[in-house]
Protein backbone atom coordinates (compact mmCIF):
# COMPACT_ATOMS: atom_id res chain seq x y z
CA UNK A 1 0.00 0.00 0.00
CA UNK A 2 1.37 3.36 -1.08
CA UNK A 3 1.81 5.84 1.74
CA UNK A 4 -0.18 9.04 1.39
CA UNK A 5 2.07 12.12 1.58
CA UNK A 6 1.10 14.70 4.22
CA UNK A 7 -1.06 17.55 3.03
CA UNK A 8 0.44 21.03 2.56
CA UNK A 9 -1.49 22.20 5.62
CA UNK A 10 -0.04 19.42 7.76
CA UNK A 11 3.47 20.17 6.48
CA UNK A 12 2.99 23.84 7.32
CA UNK A 13 1.81 22.94 10.82
CA UNK A 14 4.87 20.78 11.40
CA UNK A 15 7.23 23.51 10.23
CA UNK A 16 5.48 26.11 12.34
CA UNK A 17 5.74 23.89 15.41
CA UNK A 18 9.45 23.29 14.76
CA UNK A 19 10.01 27.04 14.36
CA UNK A 20 8.17 27.83 17.59
CA UNK A 21 10.05 25.11 19.46
CA UNK A 22 13.39 26.34 18.18
CA UNK A 23 12.63 29.82 19.44
CA UNK A 24 11.74 28.45 22.86
CA UNK A 25 14.79 26.20 22.94
CA UNK A 26 17.01 29.16 22.07
CA UNK A 27 15.61 31.40 24.80
CA UNK A 28 15.96 28.70 27.43
CA UNK A 29 19.43 27.69 26.27
CA UNK A 30 20.90 31.18 26.04
CA UNK A 31 19.49 32.07 29.46
CA UNK A 32 21.12 29.01 31.00
CA UNK A 33 24.41 29.64 29.19
CA UNK A 34 24.62 33.29 30.23
CA UNK A 35 23.79 32.49 33.85
CA UNK A 36 26.36 29.73 34.06
CA UNK A 37 29.13 31.69 32.33
CA UNK A 38 28.57 34.82 34.40
CA UNK A 39 28.87 32.75 37.59
CA UNK A 40 32.09 30.99 36.52
CA UNK A 41 35.00 33.03 37.89
CA UNK A 42 37.71 30.36 38.16
CA UNK A 43 39.16 27.80 35.77
CA UNK A 44 37.54 24.93 37.67
CA UNK A 45 34.16 26.66 37.61
CA UNK A 46 34.51 27.31 33.88
CA UNK A 47 35.30 23.66 33.21
CA UNK A 48 32.34 22.58 35.36
CA UNK A 49 30.09 24.94 33.39
CA UNK A 50 31.11 23.28 30.13
CA UNK A 51 30.36 19.84 31.56
CA UNK A 52 27.10 20.78 33.29
CA UNK A 53 25.42 23.00 30.69
CA UNK A 54 22.36 21.21 29.30
CA UNK A 55 20.63 23.47 26.78
CA UNK A 56 17.61 22.46 24.72
CA UNK A 57 17.05 21.06 21.26
CA UNK A 58 19.79 21.95 18.76
CA UNK A 59 21.52 24.08 21.41
CA UNK A 60 22.06 21.24 23.88
CA UNK A 61 25.38 19.95 25.18
CA UNK A 62 28.73 21.68 24.73
CA UNK A 63 30.78 19.12 26.66
CA UNK A 64 33.94 18.27 24.69
CA UNK A 65 35.52 14.86 24.16
CA UNK A 66 38.31 15.78 26.54
CA UNK A 67 39.63 14.94 30.00
CA UNK A 68 39.09 17.55 32.71
CA UNK A 69 42.55 17.11 34.20
CA UNK A 70 44.29 17.66 30.88
CA UNK A 71 42.23 20.74 30.07
CA UNK A 72 42.85 22.18 33.53
CA UNK A 73 46.63 21.94 33.07
CA UNK A 74 46.42 23.60 29.67
CA UNK A 75 44.11 26.37 30.91
CA UNK A 76 46.48 27.12 33.78
CA UNK A 77 49.24 27.49 31.21
CA UNK A 78 47.09 29.84 29.15
CA UNK A 79 46.28 31.92 32.22
CA UNK A 80 50.01 32.55 32.54
CA UNK A 81 50.40 33.22 28.82
CA UNK A 82 47.52 35.74 28.72
CA UNK A 83 46.84 35.20 24.99
CA UNK A 84 45.18 37.83 22.82
CA UNK A 85 44.55 35.81 19.67
CA UNK A 86 43.62 32.11 19.56
CA UNK A 87 43.10 29.67 16.67
CA UNK A 88 41.17 26.42 17.15
CA UNK A 89 41.12 23.71 14.48
CA UNK A 90 38.20 21.39 15.22
CA UNK A 91 35.31 22.68 17.34
CA UNK A 92 32.43 20.19 17.22
CA UNK A 93 30.32 20.64 20.40
CA UNK A 94 32.00 23.94 21.24
CA UNK A 95 33.28 23.01 24.69
CA UNK A 96 36.92 23.90 24.10
CA UNK A 97 35.92 26.99 22.11
CA UNK A 98 34.18 28.49 25.12
CA UNK A 99 37.19 27.65 27.30
CA UNK A 100 39.62 29.52 25.04
CA UNK A 101 37.18 32.42 24.76
CA UNK A 102 37.11 32.86 28.53
CA UNK A 103 40.50 31.49 29.63
CA UNK A 104 41.95 34.95 30.34
CA UNK A 105 40.78 38.58 30.31
CA UNK A 106 43.43 39.29 27.67
CA UNK A 107 41.62 37.31 24.94
CA UNK A 108 40.54 39.59 22.09
CA UNK A 109 39.86 37.11 19.30
CA UNK A 110 39.15 33.39 18.97
CA UNK A 111 39.03 31.90 15.48
CA UNK A 112 37.40 28.50 15.01
CA UNK A 113 37.96 26.45 11.85
CA UNK A 114 35.75 23.37 11.46
CA UNK A 115 34.57 21.52 8.36
CA UNK A 116 30.89 20.47 8.30
CA UNK A 117 30.85 16.71 7.88
CA UNK A 118 34.61 16.49 8.40
CA UNK A 119 36.36 13.39 9.68
CA UNK A 120 36.92 12.94 13.44
CA UNK A 121 34.26 15.36 14.60
CA UNK A 122 31.84 16.14 11.82
CA UNK A 123 31.66 19.86 12.47
CA UNK A 124 28.52 21.49 13.82
CA UNK A 125 25.21 22.56 12.24
CA UNK A 126 24.68 26.19 11.27
CA UNK A 127 21.91 26.51 13.85
CA UNK A 128 24.56 26.45 16.61
CA UNK A 129 26.44 29.48 15.27
CA UNK A 130 24.64 32.03 17.51
CA UNK A 131 25.26 29.77 20.52
CA UNK A 132 29.00 29.72 19.85
CA UNK A 133 29.12 33.46 19.32
CA UNK A 134 27.39 33.87 22.68
CA UNK A 135 30.40 32.28 24.38
CA UNK A 136 31.85 35.79 24.62
CA UNK A 137 28.82 37.13 26.52
CA UNK A 138 29.86 39.81 29.00
CA UNK A 139 33.20 40.24 27.24
CA UNK A 140 32.83 43.06 24.73
CA UNK A 141 36.57 43.00 24.09
CA UNK A 142 36.39 39.42 22.74
CA UNK A 143 35.29 38.42 19.23
CA UNK A 144 34.48 34.87 18.13
CA UNK A 145 35.06 34.16 14.43
CA UNK A 146 33.57 30.95 13.02
CA UNK A 147 34.94 29.57 9.74
CA UNK A 148 33.08 26.44 8.64
CA UNK A 149 35.78 25.48 6.15
CA UNK A 150 38.40 22.84 5.40
CA UNK A 151 41.43 23.70 7.53
CA UNK A 152 43.76 21.87 5.15
CA UNK A 153 43.51 24.35 2.28
CA UNK A 154 45.66 27.41 1.73
CA UNK A 155 42.49 29.41 1.03
CA UNK A 156 41.23 28.69 4.55
CA UNK A 157 44.65 29.52 6.01
CA UNK A 158 44.51 32.82 4.14
CA UNK A 159 41.03 33.47 5.57
CA UNK A 160 42.47 32.98 9.06
CA UNK A 161 45.31 35.38 8.30
CA UNK A 162 42.75 37.93 7.11
CA UNK A 163 40.67 37.44 10.26
CA UNK A 164 43.81 37.99 12.33
CA UNK A 165 44.46 41.19 10.37
CA UNK A 166 48.00 39.94 9.81
CA UNK A 167 48.64 39.83 13.57
CA UNK A 168 50.27 36.68 15.02
CA UNK A 169 48.32 34.20 17.10
CA UNK A 170 49.37 33.48 20.68
CA UNK A 171 47.82 30.01 20.91
CA UNK A 172 46.94 27.31 18.37
CA UNK A 173 44.87 24.26 19.34
CA UNK A 174 44.86 21.40 16.81
CA UNK A 175 42.03 18.87 17.21
CA UNK A 176 40.69 18.27 13.70
CA UNK A 177 41.72 15.51 11.27
CA UNK A 178 43.56 12.97 13.45
CA UNK A 179 45.22 11.08 10.60
CA UNK A 180 48.95 11.66 10.28
CA UNK A 181 48.74 13.47 6.95
CA UNK A 182 45.87 15.64 8.18
CA UNK A 183 47.38 16.74 11.48
CA UNK A 184 50.73 17.33 9.80
CA UNK A 185 49.06 19.50 7.17
CA UNK A 186 47.27 21.53 9.86
CA UNK A 187 50.53 22.03 11.73
CA UNK A 188 52.43 23.09 8.63
CA UNK A 189 49.75 25.59 7.59
CA UNK A 190 48.99 27.21 10.94
CA UNK A 191 52.09 26.90 13.14
CA UNK A 192 53.75 29.74 11.16
CA UNK A 193 50.88 32.01 12.27
CA UNK A 194 51.88 31.64 15.93
CA UNK A 195 54.30 34.17 17.41
CA UNK A 196 57.62 33.18 18.91
CA UNK A 197 56.92 32.27 22.53
CA UNK A 198 53.32 31.34 21.75
CA UNK A 199 51.88 27.89 22.38
CA UNK A 200 50.79 25.10 20.03
CA UNK A 201 48.73 22.27 21.51
CA UNK A 202 47.58 18.93 20.09
CA UNK A 203 44.79 16.72 21.39
CA UNK A 204 44.78 12.91 21.28
CA UNK A 205 48.56 12.53 21.37
CA UNK A 206 48.33 8.91 22.51
CA UNK A 207 47.38 6.01 20.22
CA UNK A 208 43.73 5.04 20.51
CA UNK A 209 43.24 1.31 21.21
CA UNK A 210 40.03 1.12 19.17
CA UNK A 211 40.65 3.66 16.42
CA UNK A 212 43.82 3.18 14.37
CA UNK A 213 43.07 6.37 12.41
CA UNK A 214 44.10 8.43 15.45
CA UNK A 215 47.69 9.08 14.37
CA UNK A 216 48.45 12.40 16.07
CA UNK A 217 51.15 10.66 18.11
CA UNK A 218 53.29 10.16 15.00
CA UNK A 219 53.76 13.90 14.52
CA UNK A 220 53.76 14.61 18.25
CA UNK A 221 56.60 12.17 18.93
CA UNK A 222 58.70 13.94 16.28
CA UNK A 223 58.02 17.36 17.76
CA UNK A 224 58.63 16.14 21.30
CA UNK A 225 62.03 14.77 20.31
CA UNK A 226 63.12 18.01 18.64
CA UNK A 227 61.57 20.67 20.88
CA UNK A 228 62.85 20.90 24.48
CA UNK A 229 59.76 22.90 25.51
CA UNK A 230 57.41 19.97 24.83
CA UNK A 231 55.18 18.90 27.72
CA UNK A 232 52.40 16.34 27.97
CA UNK A 233 49.22 16.50 30.01
CA UNK A 234 47.89 12.97 30.35
CA UNK A 235 45.31 11.72 32.83
CA UNK A 236 46.52 9.15 35.37
CA UNK A 237 45.62 6.39 35.59
CA UNK A 238 45.88 6.50 31.82
CA UNK A 239 42.47 5.72 30.24
CA UNK A 240 43.98 4.49 26.97
CA UNK A 241 43.29 7.59 24.87
CA UNK A 242 43.24 11.41 24.85
CA UNK A 243 46.31 13.32 26.10
CA UNK A 244 47.29 16.91 25.29
CA UNK A 245 50.75 17.83 24.05
CA UNK A 246 52.03 21.41 24.13
CA UNK A 247 55.10 23.02 22.59
CA UNK A 248 56.32 26.58 22.71
CA UNK A 249 56.95 28.24 19.37
CA UNK A 250 60.68 28.81 19.12
CA UNK A 251 62.65 30.87 16.64
CA UNK A 252 63.58 28.98 13.49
Amino acid sequence: MTAVPPSPLRLFARRLKAWVNRGRYWRESITELEQRLSAATTIDELIDTVWEYKGRGPYSRIRPLQAKYELRQLLNRLADLQPKRVIELGTRNGGTLVLWTRCAPSVEQVISVDLPGGIHGGGYPAVRIPLYRAFAVGRPQTAVTLLRLDSQTEATRDAVVQALRNQPADFLFIDADHREAGVRRDYELYAPLVRTGGLIAFHDIRPHPKNPEVEVFKLWDELKASNPTAVEYVTEPYPGYYGIGVIEKVEA
